[in-house]
């Protein structure tokens, strides 16, 4: 039996709190306990097994050996049918209008104390080996703590705080490395300390409310930060602390923070990876990353920890993230992209590699307006390796449809363009070790425009099918007497 959908006021709650969202899982069936799972592969193999289900369960696993009875790793938050209860267009165009009606930012509110409090552990008793980590993948340099984690800093010349989601390994008890490509505001951000000769102040966080881990995947606007975008998407302050060592901001009702300094690369770096990514490879071997001097850890009472590491994005339960495709579909309006119908992602490239956009044609160069915005874009530049633009009687969500479009609407030579030199990162499994080996992490793009010639488009052959319109009249008239159409009569 498929459990109904989520109503908005328990994706709501859910979004702003952890256990709200355990709760309802468990009220709807949805959650999976296990226990006794060693966190070397046995872990990661599970989860993966797991995303051979669109709407993958969560699962939280207790009891895990080697670490304190109550510390709890929690997976597939992002993926849970409580936030993905329907991935279509029409899911998509909700989202958007809500979030539009939640877009004004809400700062946090500074408070006192919090769940996060309840445990803090200072100086010489810091131990990071004490909270699971997986280590998730055969070939993963070591274990991982930080896959769906908040990575914390704030500009130096500014007010700018900025929540991001890089990778983050675990060294030894007092020490973290994270991973952060070159261009991610995150980076920009510690080499602003680092111009200065100073330590980055950092704060890693593994366990917070689900729309955090959203926020901070998704691609913002420079100077814009999270904790604001988050306040306005629930309608309500996210309650912060004041870390003890760096000031930074800590969200009061996390699981665990890591509070500590990023030094300069040239004072000190680790081994780090090498890691199995969301293109579905290891791309990189490992390499000398920065370390967090990790000074003091924050934790609740049995904490619950978030793991969401990649997998190779052909599993049914990798689904698109309207989030992501709702900031691409935003780009293209605040560029001024007009009749944009549908942005989708398809299932198999994974979060970035490919963008399908449809239009309704206007003008001459309409599409290739379209192609361009959307290449460039800061939501889809990030190796964002092909962008397909169709026509609006296309269904951008169906791979088939879009398939058909560029075998009957694409020709490769008049209707393409390839871009040179555009941003992507070592992750990318298509850049060269000689590439590599100079920091040159650019690839090349492709648009493809599948679309009606817009000079001859009323000249195009008519598509062979029954309007829209009236196969929806027929089927009215007769789903209840054809099994086929979902009818109970039997055939005479």
């Amino acid at each position: 039996m498929t459990p109904t959908p989520a109503t908005d006021d328990q994706r709501l709650a859910a979004q702003g709190d952890l256990h709200e969202l355990i709760r309802i899982a468990r009220e709807r069936g949805e959650l999976e306990v296990i226990k006794g799972v060693n966190t070397y592969l046995e872990m990661g193999a599970l989860y993966e097994l797991s995303l051979r289900d669109r709407y993958p369960p969560l699962l939280l696993f207790e009891d895990i050996p080697g670490y304190p009875k109550g510390h709890r790793v929690l997976m597939n938050v992002r993926f849970s049918r409580i936030f993905q209860s329907d991935l279509s267009l029409d899911a998509l165009k909700k989202f958007r209008a809500r979030r539009r009606w939640e877009a004004d930012p809400i700062p946090p509110e500074y408070v006192t104390s919090g769940p996060i409090t309840e445990n803090i552990v200072r100086g010489k008793d810091v131990n990071i080996r004490a909270f699971p980590a997986g280590h998730w993948h055969e070939h993963d340099g070591g274990p991982y703590i930080g896959t769906e984690c908040l990575i914390i800093n704030k500009d130096p010349d500014s007010d700018w705080v900025n929540l991001g989601t890089y990778r983050t390994q675990v060294q030894d008890e007092k020490t973290l490395t994270v991973f952060i490509e070159p261009g991610k505001h995150g980076s920009v951000i510690r080499e602003k300390y680092w111009a200065k000769g100073q330590a980055c102040p950092m704060v890693v966080c593994v366990g917070q409310a689900p729309i955090l881990g959203v926020v901070a995947s998704t691609s913002s606007k420079h100077g814009m930060s999270e904790l604001d975008s988050a306040g306005g998407r629930l309608g309500k302050p996210i309650k912060v602390i004041r870390g003890e060592l760096t000031g930074l901001p800590i969200p009061a009702d996390a699981e665990v923070a890591f509070e500590g300094f990023m030094p300069p690369p040239s004072e000190e770096t680790r081994p780090e990876g090498p890691f199995a990514e969301w293109p579905g490879y290891y791309a990189t071997d490992a390499g000398d990353e920065p370390v967090v001097r990790v000074g003091a850890i924050y934790h609740r009472n049995n904490p619950i920890l978030i793991g969401q590491p990649p997998a190779k994005p052909t599993f049914p339960g990798r689904q698109p993230s309207l989030a992501g495709m709702a900031a691409i579909w935003d780009a293209l309006e605040a560029a001024g992209v007009p009749g944009v119908t549908g942005v989708w992602k398809p299932l198999g490239p994974g979060v970035g590699f490919m963008n399908v956009i449809s239009i309704k044609q206007m003008h001459p160069g309409h599409a290739k307006m379209a192609g361009l915005v959307a290449t460039g874009a800061g939501p889809s530049s990030y190796m964002g390796r092909i962008t397909v633009i169709v026509d609006d009687d296309i269904d951008v969500t169906s791979t088939a449809e879009v398939l058909w479009a560029l075998a009957t609407r694409w020709d490769p030579k008049t209707q393409t363009d390839i871009i040179d030199g555009c941003y992507s990162g070592y992750i990318d499994p298509l850049i060269s070790p000689e590439k590599r080996a100079v920091n040159d992490h650019t690839t090349a793009r492709v648009i493809m425009y599948a679309v009606k010639p817009y000079h001859w488009k009323d000249k195009f052959p008519v598509v062979n099918t029954v309007s829209k319109d009236y196969s929806q009249e027929i089927e009215t008239k007769w789903k209840d007497k054809l099994r086929f159409l979902g009818g109970n009569n039997p055939n005479p």
